[in-house]
């Protein structure tokens, strides 16, 4: 079935409405499982709920559907206030991890489901049944058993069963953790364009990074109940604000040092075998002189090229350190290059396969060097 087809048969839906979490905190005894979360999420837009396990994001995403109530703070859906309303009051549609199909009943009566609670006429009934199963090009499986379905064919009738009653608002809970990883990246771009033809507001929690920066409009990166940083996937990615972000989002080199000079630009920091030039941190104003810090710079903004090379001459005038290349691996889409620093740490880099440069091998000294613009610098050693 072609995207125009498909568009042409979804479920006409009202479009989504703006969420509102205003100040949200709850607690378990002495634990805060969420603590003073604000986040306005505009009507049709995919944010996801991000951070490690324990982050708070599950927690969030239930006091959003009603089976948790919050400590503190107020919840909106459109303009109605729901932070005490329950579940089945708010017109919230809830995708679960593990789908949560009835196994007793044919995928047609799964998805019929929220329609038969909500007392729509069996005529009406079969009509929208047909519709989702068309969207979510499941049509003709609608006799079938759960148990005869794969993984990926039961995350469709989830998602056919929360969308059958055109819910502005669908709450996610990691519904592509149990697929494997290449079913997941196809899901993923299904579920987007799912959600863009709907216009249904999508709040979506998961653990997975790759997963939030191809999805979302926005993402809400959260640590121990806090949210750390809110924004779209390449201001976190290129400007995170914080080091919990930089770290947690890709893969991202530390170097501690210390401030040699700063100024209205960016820093010189003396670090382990060489030195570093880096852009002022987004928080915590200018460091001074002496100064500790870390310098954050991405893999693949590092060049590496072998020492005493008329390359390796010019990059000592931007940041760079000198090592030893102690691995080159290729995993396909990139090469990997491990470099063992003077102090025994390893920094990474990675390159384009058909930009490796020539002349490097394991167990030779090498300079990486990066671009001011491409470091930032955060406070602090740890």
């Amino acid at each position: 079935m072609s995207q125009s087809n498909a568009a042409a048969i979804a479920p006409q839906s009202s479009f989504g409405l703006r969420v509102q979490i205003e100040n949200v905190s709850r607690n378990y005894g002495a634990v805060a499982a969420v603590a003073d979360v604000s986040i306005d999420v505009a009507a049709g837009e995919f944010v996801s709920l991000l951070g490690p396990s324990g982050s708070g994001k599950t927690t969030l995403l239930m006091m959003l559907a009603g089976f948790e109530h919050p400590d503190a703070g107020t919840i909106r859906v459109g303009d109605r206030d729901v932070t005490n309303l329950a579940p089945n009051k708010r017109d919230i549609a809830m995708v679960f991890q593990r789908y949560a199909l009835f196994p007793h009943m044919s995928v047609a009566e799964n998805i019929a489901f929220p329609l038969v609670m909500r007392k729509v006429g069996r005529a009406d009934r079969e009509r929208r049944v047909m519709q989702a199963l068309e969207t979510v090009k499941l049509s003709g499986y609608g006799d079938r058993k759960p148990s005869e379905l794969s993984g990926g064919q039961q995350q469709r009738v989830a998602l056919a069963r929360a969308i059958v009653f055109d819910p502005p608002v669908i709450l996610m809970d990691e519904p592509l953790g149990a697929l494997d990883k290449k079913l997941r990246q196809h899901m993923q771009f299904e579920l987007k364009q799912l959600q863009q033809r709907l216009g249904a507001t999508v709040i979506y929690v998961t653990h997975d990074q790759e997963e939030a920066l191809t999805m979302s409009d926005r993402v809400a990166v959260m640590s121990q109940g806090r949210l750390m940083q809110l924004g779209s996937p390449r201001e976190l990615y290129d400007r995170p604000n914080d080091a919990f972000v930089a770290d947690f989002l890709g893969e991202m080199n530390f170097l501690p040092g210390t401030v040699r000079e700063s100024d209205a630009q960016g820093c010189i920091v003396d670090v382990a075998g060489g030195i570093a030039h880096a852009g002022l941190p987004v928080r915590g104003g200018r460091p001074a002189p002496g100064d500790r810090v870390r310098v954050a710079v991405r893999p693949e903004a590092i060049t590496v090229v072998p020492s005493g090379s008329a390359d390796a001459a010019n990059d000592a005038r931007r940041g760079s350190v000198s090592g030893v290349l102690s691995q080159l691996v290729f995993n396909g889409a990139t090469i990997v290059l491990l470099i063992e620093r003077p102090d025994g740490s390893v920094i990474q880099a990675c390159m384009n396969p058909q930009h490796e440069q020539p002349g490097l091998t394991v167990g030779q000294p090498v300079t990486a060097s990066w671009s001011r613009d491409a470091a930032a610098i955060f406070a602090g050693d740890a």
